[in-house]
């Protein structure tokens, strides 16, 4: 069996059907398109960095890329971004890759593999669209035929050679949806603020402007912002995640008596497994009041 079937079986094996690769020898035109669209929050600012998977497997050559649905029947509104309402992503999406790994490595045990998730240097969205697996929305969230936007990402960095495949060319045609929808209103715009992106400043730890807690306040959440992704066609008709890990142990929504209530040390020791508590008890509780102000 060839390495792409027995990454594809394997994934498939574990309910994970979105799944493609691709090469690591980048175009130009990738690193120009990542320069001329600025830095990222929580990314390295270079390109270059971005673009360097030799550093961090040398002798790399493919990427095997993995989407992890997150989508699910809940109605509850609550005020923590859907991604992050499950155990936290990059343990999920690093214990099913090691998985993935674990049988790849007893076929192939000259070659070797890193497992990546959002921490990297490297750019998700751009491995996932160059395996096939989406194309980029008016929003800049890569978007998948069937889950939409409602994915997490995960990639294992290979010394084997994959064979790539094509990146998508659809695209959200008319579609303006999100460009209303969005509370700092940078969908459309040219530069794209990502630093004016409501997700980004519920995570931010330095002190807000009047403007960003404008922001912030256009919506119930306190962690996250899925305004653009609500409204998108692709996610209204995606199916629920397949993966239990998704549907299990979920956190809606934080109260204020509830943040309160804890030390921070306790807080962190209860939440410590999602994805919300990266930033602390103190972030939360402040959006909890922005949002809360009349």
């Amino acid at each position: 069996m060839d390495p792409k079937t027995l990454f594809l079986e394997t994934a498939r094996s574990l309910r994970l059907t979105a799944c493609g690769a691709c090469s690591i020898d980048f175009s130009k035109d990738l690193s120009q398109a990542l320069s001329k669209a600025g830095p990222v929050p929580f990314a390295p600012a270079e390109a270059e960095k971005r673009l360097s998977p030799e550093s961090l497997l040398p002798g790399a050559r493919s990427f095997f890329v993995i989407l992890f649905p997150y989508k699910t029947e809940e109605r509850e509104m609550g005020n923590i971004a859907l991604y992050a309402r499950s155990e936290d992503y990059h343990r999920v999406n690093h214990r099913y890759m090691d998985r993935i790994i674990e049988v790849a490595a007893k076929a192939f045990p000259q070659a070797r593999f890193k497992a990546l998730t959002d921490t990297s240097p490297m750019v998700d969205r751009w491995l996932a669209y160059a395996a096939g697996l989406g194309f980029f929305g008016r929003n800049h969230c890569l978007i998948h035929p069937v889950y939409g936007s409602y994915v997490t990402i995960g990639a294992i960095l290979t010394t084997l050679p994959l064979s790539p495949d094509t990146p998508l060319t659809l695209s959200c045609g008319d579609c303006r949806l999100c460009e209303r929808a969005c509370p700092g209103k940078i969908i459309g715009k040219e530069p794209f603020n990502p630093w004016h992106c409501k997700s980004y400043l519920t995570q931010k730890k330095e002190d807000l402007t009047e403007e960003e807690q404008d922001i912030i306040r256009k919506t119930p959440l306190i962690f996250g912002c899925d305004g653009c992704q609500n409204c998108c066609p692709y996610n209204r008709k995606a199916p629920p995640s397949p993966l239990p890990e998704i549907r299990e142990n979920r956190i809606p929504f934080l109260t204020k008596e509830m943040m309160e209530s804890m030390s921070n040390r306790a807080f962190d020791k209860t939440y410590k497994n999602y994805a919300f508590a990266w930033r602390g008890k103190k972030v939360l509780l402040r959006n909890w009041h922005i949002v809360h102000e009349k």
